[in-house]
Formats: C-alpha cells, structure tokens, sequence
C-alpha cells in the first residue's frame, strides 16, 4: 500500500464521522491516528512470486551459503535454548502443506515426533528425501516467528539434497542447506529487511538478506551477515554501421 493510499484509508473514517458519531461511539486520537498510519505504512508490499529454482539459483553463486569441513565432517550445531516458546509453525507454498510443532518440552528436551513434522515439511523437493534439521536452527526459526509472524513463517526452501562436492585442499564445500541447517524464509507482512536485521543481532548464524527476491536466508553455521542483489547484465555497447 502506498503512503498515500494508507493515508486515505485512515482519513477517511474521520472525515465522514464527524457529526454522526453518537455518545457511545468512541473519536480517534491523534495519537492513535498516527500509529495506525505508522503501521500500515510498516507493512510490507506484497512480496514477487519466486519458485525455489529461483530461491536457489540466487543462493548457489553465493559463498556465504557454503561452509569448507576440514576432513568432509560435519558436526551439527550444539542446540542451544534462545527463549522462543518452543513451537513453530511453516507454511509451505509449493505443496500447500503447514506443520505446527511443539518441539521443545517444557523439561528443555526435545520431542522426536514433533521433530519429525519439521523433517517432512522441509523435506527436499527435488528427490522428497528427509534429513535431520539442526536444532539450533529451529531454534533461530522459533525466536523470529514470535517476533513477528501470528500465523507462521513461509518455507521456500529447506534441505536439499546435496548434487555435487567440490573437493577442495583438505576440505570439502557444502551448502548449509544440504546439511540440513538452512531456511529460505518470508514473514507474511513484514519487510524482510527487517527480519534480516532482527536475525542479525540474534548473532546466532548464518543471515543473508536478498532484496530482489524478498526472503531471508537463514542458517546455523557461524554468525555472518550478508546482502544479494540480482546481477544486472551491461548493455550491450552499440554495433557499429556496416561500410557501404
């Protein structure tokens, strides 16, 4: 919406209301007028339509997204409890399926069934392969959702399975994602530069931010942060005239 449009529609009611207003009816206040505005004008524009081929062709260029394991192990992050209440909610566009886990226990611990929902709607889309999701990064999830999402965060992309690994000296490449420790995410409504930086202060992992696209990339390798812009291609320089 725009800001005038968001203008109009909270002006309005009070143009109209004027000496219609009967004693049970309660005026707006200036106050209250300009928070109301300030919210709408905070809400954000509907985001572009974009496939996960899309989501991972701007990801798989990006170094950021890959961590190097010496010896080609990796360990999963330590969980690590960062005060959500210990349920999440995805929604998953692609399949229309959403999942709604109480994952953690109020003894701390971590229940397997609701761990297995998470493992299925972030199952891989290409094969439909299941891998085990750290933990910690549900715990990431957890904290932004109860920030800001009342009805769950939209899943573009979760695990995918692992197509190729460059063997490097000593190490080897993999995406968090082929790990099973990274979410491409929306917040319905809200900006996502405004997830990214919330993300960001948690300090926990992995934040990259891609404007183009609208979704945040999230993941629980070590704390870095980041931006993606599309790519846009030089014009090509004028061709000369053919001599006559």
């Amino acid at each position: 919406m725009s800001r005038a449009a968001a203008f109009t529609a909270l002006l309005l009611p009070l143009i109209f209301a004027g000496p219609s207003l009967s004693a049970a009816d309660k005026e707006i206040s200036a106050s209250d007028f300009l928070d109301n505005f300030s919210s709408l004008l905070d809400t954000a524009p509907e985001p572009p339509d974009v496939s996960e081929a899309e989501v991972i062709e701007l990801e798989e260029g990006d170094v950021q997204t890959y961590i190097f394991i010496r010896g080609a192990t990796a360990h999963p992050p330590r969980p690590v409890n960062l005060g959500g209440d210990g349920r999440l909610a995805l929604n998953r566009p692609d399949t229309r399926e959403r999942a709604v886990a109480a994952y953690r226990k109020a003894d701390g611990t971590y229940d397997q069934a609701e761990l297995a929902k998470i493992r299925s709607i972030m199952r891989c889309r290409q094969t439909g392969k299941e891998t085990e999701i750290s933990i910690k990064l549900l715990e990431i999830l957890d904290l932004i959702e109860d920030k800001f999402a009342k009805s769950g965060l939209t899943l573009l992309s979760g695990y995918r399975s692992p197509k190729f690994n460059r063997k490097l000296p000593g190490a080897a490449r993999w995406s968090t994602h082929m790990l099973g420790w990274a979410a491409d995410i929306r917040v319905p409504g809200r900006n996502p530069a405004e997830v990214a930086d919330f993300a960001a202060k948690i300090n926990e992992g992995g934040v990259g931010y891609y404007p183009d696209a609208a979704f945040v990339h999230l993941d629980s390798s070590r704390p870095r942060h980041w931006e993606v812009r599309k790519k846009t291609k030089p014009p090509r320089a004028a061709q000369p005239a053919p001599r006559k």
